[in-house]
């Protein structure tokens, strides 16, 4: 399966932006090479590059502006030829007198900016008209510019770009004479964008495009590519959940110890919706930065997120029921992203998105690999993916110190083990302990996490958490291959059990955090994920603390695990009660210490009551004997 041609860059993040319940209305391209779109839709045609693109009245608009470089969206599969003309109406929202926006003509990649490829014609919201050449590094070079009386931020501006070899002539509401002429032989690649600065909000009525021609746009330069070539070995090594602790798991249940009876019942209710689910993987996984434009974000995450979550839930359904359509359905989310994905980029959060939801994915293959319900050749396609994209993604991040180094390891460890490589395997517990010593001090704390939100602390407990859960799922990996991390002590004299007692104790008593000084209940993710919680969704931002009370027990995890009863979460490992509750050794006789029954003398309901056709023991919900 050799991919050789690149849609739009941005799919995932594409789709969110189509405006419509329809499917969206192409723009117009004659046979005489005109392109027109007076974006009545936001039409296929295009990819947001950057920032968040809408159409509506009639106009398409950057409804959140993007990265410190602007917003783009940038025309796909159709490009300029050496001869042709540009022509863009315009208005702008806010942002300063020098703030400016218009479009690239001959950029080359479809997420490059006015930096990094192309020339861009521009007007500024004080009437200057210029035209600049992409210099690379931030930089870029004034090629020509003047001062003029349209003023895009009081009413619209038509900007009409003409090309002619290296020639770009320039004018302005369909003047016959230029108002500026440029010559540069740099840039030829044909790509154009619409682009605005900064924090300015770009309106588009229309463009209109001469001397058009088709396009193939080139790989993002961020792009970790992945040929469809299956590995060639087929040894392969334990990652989090061995057959042993399968069986173990299938004995609990069977025999009504807790957590795992209340936690079996919890994730047949999310296998029952797992079935109900087709994959929808992107050929380009990008992901944008959070905190630039959240809904675009999640969009785009959210598909890795529900698909590999959902295969790891079929695929513990199936090893605990024996039933065949949870396995077959788990494998065919597998290779449906194994058979769609042309690249994963690695730029702005998307190595993170990736490194956090992808281990789900090596967790199910993990649990299919061998059975009846997943194929020997989709296996094969699986691992080859995993060494040939997913590793050197994680990889691109693995420098990092804080939470982001952390995520990246643990997909990092969850690969090797996958693989069987005993190189990778070593590699990967030399990085643990380098992140155990810089992350934790003397008391326990995770220094960069802590002060989180601009040093006001609110989100320190939350990105405590979110720094822990892969290191303790990277220690659970190491520990199958005989690598103790857990018992690892740093220069400053800690390790993850310190850090696991200061987190729980900040949990139990969130005023007692240090790091925040305002109103306790304004801190975030303490125990769930506040925004799921908001919409009636339980994902826990604790859940590792199952696999803490298993190495590093005490009575203050104890007693946090009774009071939220079996907990799963988005994030890698859903379903963590179910799999590692009070079985730190699965190979204990009788499966290792039960727990008291969820919520036992706690007021309040368990996460999951209520949920419609929640299966329960006694409605005859199938008993699990491990497969």
């Amino acid at each position: 399966m050799m991919k050789t041609r690149w849609r739009a860059g941005i799919a995932v993040v594409a789709a969110l932006v189509l405006v419509g319940a329809a499917q969206p209305a192409l723009a117009q391209t004659g046979d005489d090479g005109t392109f027109r779109d007076d974006f009545d839709t936001l039409s296929s045609a295009w990819a947001v590059a950057a920032g968040d693109w809408r159409a509506s009245d009639g106009a398409a608009r950057v409804v959140t502006p993007g990265s410190t470089r602007g917003s783009v969206l940038a025309l796909t599969d159709l490009g300029l030829g050496a001869t042709s003309t540009a022509t863009a109406t315009f208005r702008t929202e806010g942002g300063g007198a020098s703030a400016w926006a218009g479009f690239t003509v001959h950029r080359a990649g479809t997420t490059d900016d006015y930096t990094q490829s192309g020339y861009t014609v521009l007007v500024r919201n004080n009437g200057e008209l210029a035209v600049i050449k992409a210099a690379g590094g931030s930089a870029v070079t004034y090629l020509g510019a003047t001062a003029t009386s349209a003023r895009p931020g009081v009413d619209w501006v038509t900007l009409t770009a003409r090309l002619d070899g290296d020639r770009l002539d320039v004018s302005l509401g369909g003047a016959a004479e230029p108002a500026l002429s440029v010559t540069d032989a740099t840039f030829d690649a044909g790509g154009f964008s619409l682009a605005s600065h900064r924090d300015l909000r770009m309106v588009v009525d229309s463009v209109v495009l001469t001397g058009v021609v088709e396009r193939d746009e080139p790989a993002p330069a961020d792009c970790v590519a992945w040929s469809g070539e299956a590995a060639v070995t087929s040894e392969r090594g334990v990652v989090l959940n061995s057959p042993e602790r399968i069986d173990a798991v299938a004995s609990r249940v069977a025999r009504g110890v807790e957590p795992q009876a209340s936690a079996f019942d919890l994730l047949m209710t999310d296998a029952a919706a797992g079935m109900a689910r087709t994959p929808a993987p992107p050929e380009v996984f990008f992901v944008p930065f959070f905190y630039n434009n959240p809904t675009a974000h999640r969009a785009a995450r959210d598909g890795l997120q529900n698909d590999a979550n959902t295969a790891y839930q079929l695929a513990l359904a199936y090893r605990l029921t024996g039933d065949e359509a949870y396995g077959a359905h788990a494998a065919a989310f597998i290779d449906a992203w194994t058979g769609t994905v042309e690249c994963v980029r690695t730029s702005e959060d998307s190595a993170l998105a990736f490194s956090y939801h992808f281990p789900a994915f090596v967790f199910a293959a993990e649990l299919l690999r061998g059975t009846p319900a997943w194929t020997e050749d989709g296996e094969r396609r699986f691992a080859g993916f995993l060494s040939e994209t997913a590793t050197p993604v994680a990889g691109s991040i693995l420098h990092r110190t804080n939470n982001w180094g952390s995520w990246a390891l643990e997909l990092t460890a969850a690969t090797a083990a996958y693989l069987a490589d005993d190189a990778g395997i070593e590699a990967a517990h030399t990085r643990a302990t380098e992140l155990l010593e810089h992350q934790i001090d003397a008391d326990g704390h995770l220094p960069e996490e802590v002060t989180r939100n601009n040093g006001v602390g609110d989100y320190g407990i939350w990105y405590t958490h979110f720094s822990l859960l892969p290191l303790m799922l990277t220690a659970e990996t190491l520990g199958a291959h005989g690598y103790d991390l857990h018992s690892y002590v740093n220069t400053a004299g800690t390790g993850l059990g310190d850090a696991v007692a200061a987190a729980s104790s900040w949990v139990a008593a969130p005023e007692s955090f240090p790091y925040y000084t305002g109103d306790v209940a304004k801190l975030a993710n303490v125990r769930t994920i506040d925004y799921l919680r908001a919409v009636g969704v339980i994902a826990h931002s604790m859940s590792y603390f199952e696999l803490a009370a298993n190495h590093h027990p005490s009575a203050a995890l104890d007693a946090l695990l009774a009071e939220e009863g079996p907990m799963t979460t988005i994030h890698s490992a859903p379903h963590l009660s179910l799999t590692h509750g009070g079985l730190a050794d699965p190979a204990q006789p009788g499966g290792g210490q039960g727990r008291a029954p969820a919520h036992a003398g706690v007021p309040g309901p368990p996460a999951h009551a209520g949920v419609p056709g929640m299966p329960g023991h006694a409605q005859g919900a199938a008993r699990p004997q491990a497969f």
